[in-house]
């Protein structure tokens, strides 16, 4: 609910109670410098909380049709190849923590996160979270829930990028050969695994996993064939170790 509209009584108390503070909490209007203090009624209207000008000089008359709306604070782990190379993909970010040495962190943001998002420190106050510490975009895996939702970059002024939702996976059987030559000719044992994309069977620009909801890739030892059995055919495909990572579906073919 907003603010009244200019024209309307507005008081410190209205301030308040939109900000969720109790209506008789100590609320100066910006405190005793040109810069905004903790606690005063400017300060706590700050963004990514609200749109108030946060320039002197200040009054009341800034407030009006304000809305105020409380940071979310996510937690995620900043996931690694080893212990030094960062991500390159969504596939990668979402992965199994078991693969890789994370840390845990925590960020607070307003509004929906998404491209553009900003990230702060705490649940008040206009500190960014990477403002001097980042030079480079880093991956990140959502942990709110204990399983991977979501993965993104922050760019050195905090801003998410490259928001992605971790895939859905279709679970499949295959057989696995290092001859492309021969893996159609292979018997499919019963080996489950799981991939990216709309059709049964992964095909080139696809993603394989071991396990669903982890991510874990499938790993071979340089580019290894598959066989999937789809009728009338059977379907293969192979994966590779290099760029851009473990489990991706560099060719495909109908055997």
């Amino acid at each position: 609910m907003a603010l009244p509209a200019p024209g309307n009584p507005i008081s410190a108390n209205m301030i308040n109670v939109e900000a969720t503070r109790s209506g008789t909490t100590n609320a100066p209007l910006s405190g005793s410098s040109a810069t905004p203090q903790t606690g005063s009624l400017v300060k706590l209207y700050a963004p990514p909380n609200s749109n108030v000008d946060q320039t002197a000089p200040h009054s009341y008359s800034e407030f009006y049709s304000k809305s105020w709306s409380a940071r979310t604070v996510k937690y995620y782990q900043r996931y690694y190849y080893g212990t030094t190379t960062d991500f390159a993909n969504v596939y990668d970010a979402c992965s199994s923590s078991a693969w890789y040495s994370s840390s845990t962190y925590n960020f607070y943001y307003s509004g929906t996160l998404a491209n553009g998002t900003v990230c702060y420190d705490a649940a008040s106050g206009s500190t960014l979270e990477f403002a001097s510490a980042v030079t480079s975009p880093i991956s990140l895996k959502d942990t709110t829930t204990g399983a991977s939702t979501h993965t993104c970059n922050i760019n050195s002024s905090s801003e998410i990028t490259n928001y992605a939702v971790c895939p859905t996976l279709t679970a499949f059987s295959a057989s696995g050969e290092t001859s492309g030559a021969s893996v159609c000719g292979e018997t499919i044992p019963s080996n489950s695994f799981y991939h990216t994309g709309v059709l049964a069977y992964p095909e080139s620009g696809d993603w394989v996993f071991q396990n669903n909801g982890n991510y874990q890739p499938v790993l071979t030892t340089g580019s290894q064939w598959f066989k999937a059995f789809t009728s009338p055919n059977a379907w293969a495909f192979r994966l590779q170790n290099a760029t851009p990572g473990p489990g991706y579906v560099n060719s495909d073919n109908i055997c």
